[in-house]
């Protein structure tokens, strides 16, 4: 990954730090540019973040599994733009062996809600999952299958003030829930800046802006699914951004 030499530069901070400042409702922007690019925009804003570092760690592998209705329901509320949408999603975390069934919710107002309860036996064995699942979408999720696999390597960077969080996500790959279908995307780089709203001027959002990136909407669940299964679903709203990444190297 091309950040490991300018990451040298900045302090760590702890899971503790970053669980201190959760951002859990949040705004979110994001932004699409090649890997190569990471160095430039990380050069030189040590004084102003930190990044996680566990055990001398500071890149860490992210195995997501979305799921969806046999139809497509949650993606295809997303590409027609309604409101007051979610996607569900078991998220693991390879380096530390931990597991969440989260829901991530957008609202009205373009505010992303996330909550997740831990997947551990004792969660699972007193129903606990089911009761997050009906408090957090009131509807039966029966129906719901595995839809798509994705995996890819973040940095998490957090100002001095934990209100701001920059995610750097590399080596996305997309894979279907049958393992027959899959995409890499090896020179795409996924910066994804999340604060409070009232979080004053972003360092990081001016330096992304002096290099010409501008922000784009993307969501993993989205390109994933127009890229293995645009042959079978709708993706008009999407075509744009899958174009931008054959641009970039896919």
């Amino acid at each position: 990954m091309a950040v490991g030499s300018p990451l040298a530069a900045f302090r760590g901070h702890t899971l503790a730090d970053q669980m201190a400042a959760p951002l859990m409702n949040r705004v979110d922007t994001k932004y699409l540019v090649p890997v190569r690019m990471l160095e430039p925009c990380l050069r030189g804003l040590e004084s102003n973040y930190t990044v996680l570092e566990l055990d001398g760690c500071r890149r860490f592998t992210y195995d997501t599994l979305y799921f969806d209705t046999p139809e497509r329901r949650l993606y295809l509320d997303h590409h027609n733009g309604k409101l007051n949408r979610f996607k569900l999603r078991i998220r693991h975390y390879r380096e530390t062996g931990e597991s969440f069934l989260e829901v991530k919710k957008k609202n009205n107002r373009q505010r992303t809600v996330k909550n997740r309860v831990p997947l551990t036996p004792h969660t699972c064995a007193d129903r606990q999952v089911p009761a997050f699942l009906e408090e957090q979408l009131g509807l039966p999720v029966a129906r719901m299958l595995p839809a798509l696999f994705v995996c890819y390597q973040r940095v998490t960077l957090m100002n001095r003030r934990g209100t701001e969080r920059i995610t750097l996500d590399t080596g996305l790959s997309f894979r279907s829930p049958d393992g027959e279908q899959a995409v890499n995307l090896p020179d795409v780089a996924v910066i994804e800046i999340k604060y409070h709203r009232k979080t004053p001027a972003s360092a990081f959002a001016e330096r992304l802006g002096a290099l010409g990136c501008r922000p784009v909407p993307f969501s993993k669940y989205c390109v994933g699914t127009g890229l293995l299964f645009g042959h079978q679903l709708k993706t008009n709203r999407f075509k744009p951004l899958l174009r931008s990444l054959h641009g970039i190297g896919c």
